[in-house]
């Protein structure tokens, strides 16, 4: 995370750019990446999502983490099919820019 954020920055190495902030402000970097994922984590997580929904609605059993294996367990919560819809609609949503 600390070199993607450098290299957006303009920061010449990660270590530059981490030397530039507070400790505070690091941690709120982190945390809002758990929130927010920054480059295209967030997409490989939607994605895994409408895998997990595909199987599902073909009957099969695959959770988000088989898709993306590099997930937490504790990622895949088991949604039920219309509570991932609504999870696929409203990130995919936040990821346009639509309200």
């Amino acid at each position: 995370m600390a070199w993607r954020l450098a290299i957006l920055a303009g920061y010449p190495s990660a270590d530059a750019f981490l030397e530039s902030l507070q400790p505070e402000e690091w941690h709120e970097l982190q945390a809002m990446d758990c929130v927010e994922p920054l480059g295209v984590r967030g997409v490989e997580q939607i994605l895994a999502r409408i895998g997990e929904l595909l199987s599902a609605f073909m009957g099969g059993n695959l959770k988000a983490a088989d898709f993306a294996p590099w997930l937490p367990k504790a990622e895949d919560r088991g949604l039920s099919v219309p509570e991932s819809r609504e999870a696929l609609r409203t990130h995919l949503s936040m990821l346009v820019g639509a309200k």
